[in-house]
């Protein structure tokens, strides 16, 4: 993991910003997700986040504004803690597959898309609206 000192949302914006006054430099940034995170995004956040054991003094969720993006949250988590162990275990999994929850991940698509007033096609699994011809 990335420690925060080093980390910067885009290349524009400055590293570690106030990581010394938040008293996270050197905590690991786990994930991040925007206001323009898919669902795959989410899911994975949520789900490591669970997984950690939520926030706690070790896992912290800090939430900033983002001239880009509006806004960004990032999981961070203390270093030499059982939870940083955890969290080094999430990385490796998201390096071998990237989604965490399958479950979650189905959910929130599913949310999306039936909000969105499409429809699943049973044949094929693509997403369409109502109009357009599902097969059958």
């Amino acid at each position: 993991m990335k420690p925060y000192k080093d980390f910067a949302p885009t290349g524009f914006d400055r590293k570690g910003l106030n990581g010394e006054r938040e008293g996270i430099s050197e905590y690991g940034v786990l994930l991040a997700q925007n206001r323009d995170s898919d669902a795959l995004e989410r899911s994975n956040f949520r789900a490591a986040l669970a997984r950690l054991g939520g926030e706690s003094e070790n896992v912290q969720v800090h939430r900033f504004g983002h001239w880009a993006v509006g806004w960004f949250e990032i999981i961070v988590v203390k270093e030499g803690t059982e939870e940083y162990e955890k969290a080094e275990e999430i990385e490796g999994k998201l390096e071998n597959y990237p989604v965490l929850d399958e479950e979650d991940f189905s959910r929130l698509e599913w949310e999306e898309n039936t909000d969105a007033g499409m429809v699943c096609d049973e044949r094929t699994g693509e997403w369409k609206y109502p109009e357009e011809e599902i097969e059958t």
